[in-house]
Parts: structure tokens; C-alpha cells; sequence
């Protein structure tokens, strides 16, 4: 609770920080987040490495790498991007919002690299795909709304709700956020249900209701080395509810609260047209 607290804190002090320099950026931003024709498109690159749970809802920690892929027009400082978002390529954009492609990828979980996966099927890679939207009712504030659904490894949809405040400083970025997930009842199956007849399990897991499944929040600081190259570091709290903090995955054997510390580099490429 300590981690919500800080990141709220902060939050706050990016929001009022950021207010009084609102006037002063929205004719800039206002020219950032129009769909000229000058603008061109650009391409991110780069690659991260988290310290975060094994799989959702388990108390063991691993390192584990992160591709960063995006997509879209305008100059760099145009769009905030957040270290969880999603796999983007924004299609359209216009003053204050953008819309376009959300995608992400699913690993394969195998009961045989983790004891406390025993009771519970492995999981196939696969992927989530769909869409996104993001609005900026300021020029330092971003509200994010991405829909996907499971294509192999389950067949649910799934969709995310972010707001972050955001501040630029000299060559810092700055922003934080909270954070809320909602699934349905095949995506809870598939990861948090149990093999029929598991001791321990009470029954509670037989019916699989659609519905908020996390909140949390996150902060991150970044450092841009040039118009084009960046650095950034962050940490992000998540709290699982409902059926999936009623599995013996995550009630026996792990956590519903988790901890993610992430650091990652990452390159912009003007794409000419």
C-alpha cells in the first residue's frame, strides 16, 4: 500500500505541476496533435528488461525481457507512451486524440518450470489483438482505453484503462498513473482455473465471471539522450480481485499484490513519408 501511496502522491504533484504550464503548451500542443501533412510517420524501437512475477498472481520473481514496437505519426514528443502500453500503431490522430492497432503477446506457462503451476493446465503461446484509443483533455494529461481479444491461447476479450499525468523537464519525461484491467471469464480460465476435482479449490473457481480482474498504478522517468534516443526506468504496482485472487495459484501458493521494476532503451526513426 506504501507503492499505491507514493504513486499517487506523485501523480498529484506531476497534475499540479503540469497545470500551471498548460496555458503556456497548448498552442504547441495544439500543433503537435494536428493531422498535418508535414508530419511524418515514426518508428520505435527498442527493448527492455523487467524484474516482475513469474506469471500473474505468483510471489516468485524473474527477469524477463520486453520487446518496444511502435507506430505512429507525428514528431517523437507528440504522444505520451507509458512502459505497459501495448504494442501500437496509431492509424489516425487529430488535436488531442489518436486511435488505431493494440496488440500483445502470450507467453506459454508449462507446470514444469514452477512447482505451484501443478494443479493448474499450461498455457499455449499466442497473442491479443484489436484496438486502441487515447484522448489528452490537457497537454499533460492522457486517458488510454485498449480492447483486445485472445487468439489461440484464449479466446476473451480484454481491455485496459489508463490515465496518466506526464511533465517534461529539460531532457527528463516524467509521468505516472493509474491503472485498471477487465477480462472475461475464458481468460480467467485459462490462467487461473484449476484441473476439475483439484483438492483445495472449495468450488470457487467452477463459475468464471467477466469483470475487473486488476488495478494498480505505475511511475516512470525517462532520460532523452537525443531527439531520437531515450532511456527509461519505472515501477508498476497490480493488485489482482475477483475470481482470479480466489485461485489456489494466487491464494495458496502466490500473491495478489506484485511488484514490477522495469528499465528500457529505445529509438525513433523517421520514416520519411
Amino acid at each position: 500500500m506504501r507503492c499505491v501511496v507514493f504513486l499517487a502522491g506523485l501523480l498529484a504533484c506531476l497534475a499540479l505541476s503540469s497545470g500551471q504550464r498548460a496555458l503556456a503548451q497548448s498552442s504547441d500542443y495544439s500543433t503537435l496533435t494536428s493531422p498535418e501533412s508535414a508530419q511524418h510517420w515514426n518508428l520505435t524501437l527498442g527493448a527492455g528488461l523487467r524484474y516482475q512475477p513469474d506469471y500473474s498472481g505468483s510471489n516468485n520473481y524473474v527477469f524477463r525481457p520486453r520487446p518496444i514496437i511502435s507506430l505512429g505519426k507525428g514528431v517523437k514528443s507528440t504522444w505520451w507512451v507509458a512502459e505497459d502500453d501495448a504494442l501500437s500503431i496509431g492509424f489516425f490522430s487529430g488535436k488531442g486524440w489518436r486511435v488505431g492497432f493494440s496488440g500483445d503477446l502470450l507467453w506459454q506457462r508449462k507446470a514444469s518450470t514452477n512447482p505451484a503451476l501443478v494443479a493448474v493446465p499450461d498455457t499455449k503461446f499466442g497473442i491479443e489483438a484489436g484496438g486502441f484509443a487515447e484522448f489528452y483533455p490537457a497537454s499533460w494529461l492522457r486517458a488510454r482505453v485498449d480492447l483486445r481479444r485472445g487468439f489461440i491461447a484464449h479466446d476473451a476479450l480484454v481491455a485496459e484503462i489508463k490515465l496518466d499525468a506526464f511533465a517534461r523537464v529539460g531532457q527528463w519525461s516524467f509521468g505516472a498513473g493509474p491503472r485498471m484491467s477487465i477480462v472475461g471469464a475464458d481468460y480467467l480460465r485459462t490462467y487461473f482455473g484449476s484441473y476439475p476435482g483439484t483438492a483445495g479449490t472449495g468450488g470457487l473457481l467452477q463459475r468464471y465471471n467477466a469483470g475487473i480482474h486488476s488495478y494498480g498504478a505505475i511511475a516512470q522517468a525517462t532520460y532523452n539522450w537525443s531527439e531520437r534516443l531515450s532511456t527509461t526506468t519505472y515501477i508498476e504496482y497490480k493488485r489482482l480481485v475477483g475470481d482470479a485472487a480466489k485461485s489456489p495459484i494466487v491464494r495458496t501458493y502466490g500473491s495478489r499484490d506484485s511488484i514490477t521494476l522495469g528499465i528500457s532503451a529505445s529509438y525513433a526513426f523517421d520514416l520519411g513519408f
